[in-house]
């Protein structure tokens, strides 16, 4: 018979799973929006492509952030835990790995999770920026009526250019969510 874990250890597994829970599943949801989304959005009508690229960029910003930043603190707590631990906090036998680079590997990881806040203020805003306002020149209030105006062709290529370049900036933060998970599992298991 096995005896339960001990609270540290049971703080440690919480910790763990949590990280990579919300980091993995982060990932997957910003990579289907680049994969899944985008491609949807651009076989809809401009002014319904607008509305609904803005409605998902709300919903994303509301809550992404704070996932990455709760597998951030898990990571980080992780892996200052075993940087101060003596040979560090996560062992696992036979694996090759010392507690040291396990440790560096969940602040990696930490790293890499909350690197989608800066790297999307710093490569996707002006991106984000100009299909707000092409958001709200080509339709914004007026949508929701059904009294759009008549969009020219250059408004047209511009919106479905600007989603689908959306669309490939966000597998950047895709890629530092999927590496950030990546890092996690190879320290934890």
């Amino acid at each position: 018979m096995s005896t339960p874990p001990s609270g540290s250890d049971a703080t440690l597994r919480l910790a763990r799973g949590t990280a990579l829970l919300l980091s993995s599943l982060s990932s997957g949801i910003v990579l289907s929006l680049s994969a899944f989304l985008v491609p949807r959005l651009l076989e809809s009508p401009t002014p319904l492509m607008l509305a609904q690229w803005q409605r998902t960029f709300q919903l994303g910003a509301s809550t992404m952030p704070l996932t990455g930043a709760v597998s951030a603190a898990a990571y980080f707590w992780l892996g200052l835990r075993g940087l101060r631990a003596p040979g560090g906090a996560i062992v696992v036998a036979g694996d090759g790995l010392s507690g040291l680079s396990r440790a560096r590997l969940l602040l990696a990881a930490g790293a890499l999770s909350v690197g989608i806040v800066p790297y999307t203020i710093l490569v996707m805003s002006g991106t984000n920026g100009k299909l707000k306002a092409l958001r709200e020149r080509v339709g914004g209030a007026a949508v929701k009526k059904g009294a759009e105006r008549e969009l020219v062709a250059e408004e047209e290529r511009s919106a479905k250019w600007l989603v689908d370049h959306w669309g490939m900036l966000n597998l950047g933060r895709a890629g530092l969510l999927i590496a950030g998970t990546v890092c996690g599992l190879v320290a934890t298991l």
